[in-house]
């Protein structure tokens, strides 16, 4: 008798000892998860250009028919992994998601197969709990309160330590619309228009340095803000918020009868690494009965080791919290947290059902912007578990190593500049040919300033070149972006690299500078920048 389609279907895609009686699909895909794991490919970053890319991909059709399995994965790898760059080689140092552990992605396979629903207890059983406990962990290392907080939080059925969301932008957009509905009440029920009218405002306002994340920006459009609701306080040379600034900033608001409802720190800024004077920051938030949130999905990783608390001084002050489990924790996008320090906050944003999150559940999703989510705590709660807090702090050792053999290396040399440094592993330099920087030197000691600037914009566009050169050779790959804040005048083009890549050795990084000296050596020539003198008036 012939199988129906449907069953034929079944056999080929759903059954497990079809599986195992031909494995031979899931060992070449387990060839390939290895083989990617492995950096066994030569280059980090793709070779074929776009516009190339664009045409192969171009039929918009669904495929009408299905093919073997074998088939696709070999397409997979020639079209997906041949085009995508490779973060777990050891000349990938370019942004911050990182090379993973392969129990990471172990993680990530089960918490597929188990493919539980977050939002409330029915369709996330154990999971809920497993949740709960990631957050009382990361809770713990920000807050440090009595261990009854702990339990009583495990135990509680309505309230929460935070929430486990999609990424930092979710995360941000959380501690916002707490903050909104904390000083402006009533904002949920009746609209922004309505509460403003109550409440007299001239207008409303978030504060935070000009380093701020572009998603604090999409979260104040989404709650009705504006993104001109945000007001960026200039940083100092060190990228940190300049506190005088802040003072003033504040005040100019206040005259204006603009309320202040969130002033925002940053700990690890996404461009410098930097931390924002948080203590300092805290204080004013208090004085003023300003909402406190600290944006800490870069940096706030490092609380976990002991040795890097200091850095963070004040973090516990902050109304609420955001950590990115993908960047500083080593798991697979996408897993963050916000964290408050009241438990009682979340319930500012309480919401129930009939149907389901019914009022005092103990269902996560009564205290989640986002609906349906997946059980993405089981990857931090798997690396936590074996990695240990004594496993995260040897990672974070050998990025802080690599970031000091970087920093030397860039020292001993005479045509790169090390522009910025921070404590959370980012590192901003330019490449600058000696007669050059003495040029630039000579100009800024005679005060010719407009001179000096023109300089520099030949000394942006060499550095932009050579990053997008160096990108599209694909033997190694560096990010950039553009500071302000440092000595050069005007907008400073910069190569920025992250020093997280449990892969990279101390000789990648010389291979790195000198591929980016030839190119730069190169450029030099292509833009005629060869010919100006240290001494040209």
């Amino acid at each position: 008798m012939t199988d129906t389609p449907v069953e034929q279907l079944l056999q080929q895609h759903f059954s497990i000892d079809a599986l195992q009686r031909s494995p031979a699909p899931l060992q070449q895909a387990l060839r390939m998860l290895g083989g990617w794991l492995a950096a066994e490919r030569d280059t980090p970053y793709p070779h074929v250009p776009y516009a190339e890319l664009l045409t192969q991909l171009s039929d918009t059709c669904i495929p009408a028919h299905g093919m073997p399995v074998a088939a696709f994965l070999q397409e997979l790898d020639t079209t997906v992994l041949a085009n995508t760059a490779q973060l777990n080689h050891p000349q990938y140092i370019g942004h911050m998601t990182q090379a993973l552990p392969w129990i990471s992605v172990l993680a990530e396979a089960f918490t597929a197969t188990l493919n539980q629903n977050q939002v409330k207890i029915e369709t996330a059983y154990v999971s809920t709990l497993i949740e709960k406990q990631i957050l009382g962990w990361l809770h713990r290392q920000v807050y440090q309160q009595p261990e009854h907080v702990y339990t009583q939080a495990m135990a509680a059925t309505s309230g929460a330590l935070g929430n486990v969301v999609n990424g930092g932008t979710m995360g941000n957009l959380t501690a916002l619309a707490v903050a909104l509905e904390q000083h402006l009440p009533g904002t949920r029920k009746r609209g922004l228009f309505a509460a403003m009218q109550d409440a007299g405002h001239a207008g409303l306002a978030v504060i935070g340095s000009a380093r701020s994340h572009y998603s604090v920006k999409k979260a104040l459009a989404t709650l009705g803000l504006g993104e001109n609701a945000l007001h960026l306080v200039a940083v100092d040379r060190d990228n940190r918020i300049d506190v005088a600034a802040l003072e003033a900033t504040i005040a100019d608001l206040k005259l204006r009868k603009i309320k202040v409802v969130a002033m925002i720190g940053i700990a690890g800024t996404t461009e410098t690494g930097a931390i924002d004077p948080l203590a300092a920051m805290a204080a004013i938030a208090a004085r003023e009965a300003i909402w406190f949130h600290v944006d800490a999905a870069w940096g706030g990783a490092l609380l976990i080791a002991e040795q890097y608390r200091t850095l963070y001084d004040g973090i516990a002050l902050a109304d609420s919290v955001v950590i990115d489990g993908h960047k500083l924790l080593w798991v697979a996008m996408a897993q963050s947290m916000v964290l408050f320090k009241d438990s009682a906050s979340l319930n500012l944003l309480k919401h129930n059902a009939n149907y389901i999150l019914r009022d005092n559940s103990g269902d996560l999703g009564q205290t989640s912007l986002e609906g349906s989510r997946r059980f993405d705590a089981l990857k931090l709660w798997t690396s936590f578990k074996v990695l240990g807090v004594s496993g995260y702090t040897t990672l974070l050792q050998q990025a802080a190593t690599l970031s000091g053999q970087l920093q030397q290396l860039l020292a001993d040399q005479q045509d790169f500049e090390l522009l910025t440094r921070s404590d959370t592993f980012i590192l901003t330099y330019r490449y600058v040919p000696a007669h050059l920087r003495q040029r630039m030197d000579s100009l800024l000691a005679s005060g010719q300033v407009d001179v000096a600037t023109e300089l520099n914009k030949q000394l942006n566009t060499l550095n932009a070149k050579l990053q997008n050169r160096q990108k599209a050779q694909g033997h190694s790959f560096v990010s950039r972006t553009v500071l302000e804040s440092t000595r050069y005048p005007g907008p400073t083009n910069v190569l920025r690299v992250v020093m997280t890549n449990v892969k990279t050795r101390l000789h990648h990084l010389r291979a790195i500078l000198a591929e980016q000296r030839a190119i730069g050596q190169a450029l030099v020539a292509e833009l005629g920048l060869q010919a100006i003198s240290p001494h040209q008036p």
